[in-house]
């Protein structure tokens, strides 16, 4: 008990000296016990369902919060990089059909057709592509320059700041990773949520918490993330 104690006060923060954006629950391990390498967390739309994976990629499992059952998904590593939940909640081993990335360009399919922009000047490329629940919006993290929201036709409608691994939490707000390193292993890590603009950063985790790859349910209120040694953290968030 004293370890979780300890690991839980690692991982909250003080609020009082943040700006806040929502009300906040302490973190609390899932599936402490039971699983381990537990990374890549994603979750369905309505949060009842969770996918994760071990670090490579391999072990794909999915885990249903009402019932507590984790289940295998037979996938490949490649299968397993690219699975989420489609919009009825069930698990998709394809790319998304609404937006992808390929090096700086970044394809939207709007009613079948698909146009391609590239918004920001970036020699490494686009990652981290990703819908709005409202369909109105696109964001994406521009390799070395940080987190981008356009609209469908790639205008820029928000730069937030330089985060890793945005996720939306409904249709104004996102929770991001921010990360430092030395070039060869990391020195801090946590989760924040924000407002697409980046005006107000309320943080959910310290940075000394080593926290990452956040996943996100507006309509549960959930959020979800791991920690550097595989262990996985939801807390509940309500935006005031």
């Amino acid at each position: 008990m004293k370890k979780t104690l300890v690991i839980l006060t690692t991982l909250c923060i003080g609020f009082g000296a943040s700006a806040r954006i929502a009300e906040v629950s302490t973190p609390e391990p899932i599936l402490k016990g039971i699983e381990t390498d537990m990374y890549h967390p994603i979750l369905s739309q309505d949060g009842k369902q969770l996918l994760f994976a071990d670090a490579d990629y391999s072990n794909l499992r999915s885990y249903d919060f009402a019932s507590g059952v984790v289940s295998k998904i037979k996938a490949d590593k490649n299968q397993a990089y690219i699975a989420h939940f489609d919009k009825q909640g069930v698990v998709a081993l394809t790319p998304s059909t609404s937006v992808r990335t390929k090096g700086t360009s970044l394809i939207i399919n709007t009613n079948g057709v698909e146009k391609t922009y590239s918004p920001v000047e970036c020699h490494a490329g686009y990652l981290w592509e990703s819908l709005s629940p409202d369909g109105t919006k696109v964001m994406f993290v521009a390799a070395g320059k940080g987190v981008y929201i356009t609209d469908l036709e790639g205008n820029i409608l928000a730069h937030p700041g330089k985060f890793e691994s945005p996720v939306w939490f409904g249709n104004d707000h996102i929770v991001v990773q921010k990360s430092t390193d030395d070039g060869h292993q990391y020195n801090s890590s946590q989760i924040l949520l924000l407002t697409l603009d980046g005006s107000e950063i309320q943080p959910l985790t310290k940075p000394e918490s080593m926290t990452f790859s956040p996943a996100a349910s507006i309509q549960s209120g959930k959020v979800v993330f791991t920690t550097i040694d595989g262990h996985l953290f939801q807390m509940n968030v309500k935006l005031d």
